[in-house]
């Protein structure tokens, strides 16, 4: 079985076209490199066999319900780039049997101005099947492509599921993409000048001190002959009794499983770095957290990246006191989420893209944002917002049943590690990719199971954590 198609879906020119970009859509074109674009993946493997024609149908029918994900970027008003309806064009669906490889002929990356920000393939086994969704991530964030990704279930159950296990789309309204710049910036600053210090202040913390990246193998960095691999990510799943653990291991600490999750990478970054260079202890580390910036008031926006970021930083001598080290993981991420602080990168974006030519400039100097980017999607499923039945947990539509959902953010040139924990069905997973110009597979595996390592440790499989006393701020 091997065929690859075009979903065609005709879409009516919507009175909100043509969009301006917003400052965030701004800056993932400004990154989007060939070599590292600013895509992302997310699969989802099922088992039970998919109907071919409900599926298709299905796909169109979603797309239609989220106009930036059938869009192209061309030269609008006031000659200025904006999102224009595809005309009569969808994304390709590479449908072929289980185990042949997953390609793109024409390379990871999507030019937006020629193609739509989605990509499909689909391997159908005997009883199992996978489906990997690549998305520009101009397009959308993680939460958008889960609620995509929900109406497509929904759209593929409605086909194929009895009336009695019937899935229903949740509403959504087209228009509330207008505000999706407006809803992202932050409220401190209330008059331009005031975000112009703002901005300047958060710009001067991001781009110092300057962070060290993921030191790749010295080998693999000697050998020109490395190729990138697609999707080229690895996973590795906690089951329910480890995942438990880790959670109770994190409320013993007085801290939440992302600070946990945190700290851990910080360790892992700063033992990975040690071990593979004279790695001095004053240099830093950074990691990169996406947060999202929507509020109730979103909840019917379809498909867009309303995605702010934060950056934690530390020494790389901080991490010879774990204890420590969380205690002011656990001080930042309350203030972070107290000061809903991811908006102020979007504050800075904002400054930035009022001068055509700055974030290219900045972009293009190939700076070390972070050592690594850590996305904690939580459950993917509850972001759905199609209502869709559950047995013992876990999706169902129509015949399928949704076993597991993984996938990575984009990687940048020079943040070489890219890594998302979700939890499905009461499990814990953890998925990771680093460069793939600059790392081999079992270079990723490998720095995969040394995080793996530290969050076992974590949940009580190695040395204990300390107790939430011994955690609280010292008087």
């Amino acid at each position: 079985m091997s065929c690859t198609e075009t979903i065609v879906c005709s879409t009516a020119r919507r009175r909100m076209f043509p969009l301006h970009l917003s400052p965030i859509e701004i800056f993932m074109l400004a990154d989007d490199q060939l070599r590292h674009p600013m895509t992302f993946v997310i699969q989802l493997q099922f088992s039970g066999q998919i109907d071919r024609g409900a599926f298709a149908a299905a796909l169109a029918e979603a797309l239609q319900r989220h106009p930036l994900l059938q869009s192209l970027i061309t030269t609008g008003k006031r000659d200025l780039p904006c999102w224009m309806p595809a005309t009569d064009q969808g994304p390709s669906l590479d449908w072929r049997a289980e185990g042949v490889p997953i390609a793109s002929p024409v390379g990871e990356k999507i030019d937006l101005t020629r193609e739509i920000g989605l990509r499909v393939w689909v391997r159908q086994g005997a009883e199992r099947a996978t489906v990997l969704l690549q998305f520009h991530h101009a397009c959308c964030d993680g939460t958008g492509a889960y609620r995509f990704i929900g109406d497509l279930l929904a759209g593929y159950g409605i086909r194929t599921a009895s009336a009695d296990d019937r899935p229903a789309f949740g509403p959504v309204q087209p228009d509330l993409l207008r505000l999706r710049k407006h809803r992202s910036l932050g409220q401190a600053a209330k008059s331009l000048e005031g975000l112009k210090r703002l901005a300047i202040h958060e710009g001067w913390k991001i781009l110092t001190p300057r962070p060290a990246p993921l030191i790749p193998p010295s080998a693999a960095s000697r050998n020109g002959s490395l190729t990138a691999d697609f999707p080229g990510f690895l996973c590795y799943g906690f089951d329910r009794t480890e995942h438990q653990q880790f959670r109770d291991a994190a409320g013993r600490c007085g801290a939440t499983p992302n600070d946990l999750l945190l700290r851990d990478l910080f360790l892992a970054l700063e033992q990975w770095n040690r071990s593979h260079s004279v790695w001095p202890r004053r240099r830093w580390l950074r990691i990169m957290m996406p947060t999202d910036l929507r509020s109730g008031d979103d909840h019917e926006m379809p498909a867009a990246n309303m995605t702010g970021y934060t950056f934690l930083s530390r020494l790389a001598s901080d991490c010879a006191r774990p204890d420590a080290l969380l205690r002011s993981i656990r001080n930042e991420t309350a203030l972070i989420k107290y000061r809903r602080s991811g908006a102020a990168f979007m504050d800075t974006l904002f400054v930035a893209s009022q001068v055509k030519w700055l974030l290219p400039l900045l972009l293009s100097r190939r700076l070390c944002l972070a050592t690594a980017t850590l996305s904690n999607a939580g459950d993917p499923s509850r972001r759905f917002t199609a209502r869709l039945p559950r047995q013992s947990g876990r999706i169902v539509c129509g015949d399928l049943l949704l076993e597991e959902i993984t996938g990575v953010p984009p990687l940048r040139a020079q943040t070489r590690a890219t890594v998302s924990v979700s939890q499905y069905h009461r499990r814990l997973t953890v998925s990771v990719r680093c460069d793939p110009h600059l790392f081999r597979q079992q270079d990723t595996a490998a720095f995969l199971d040394l995080y793996v390592e530290h969050l076992r440790r974590s949940a009580g499989s190695g040395s204990p954590l300390q107790t939430a006393s011994s955690l609280l701020p010292v008087a």
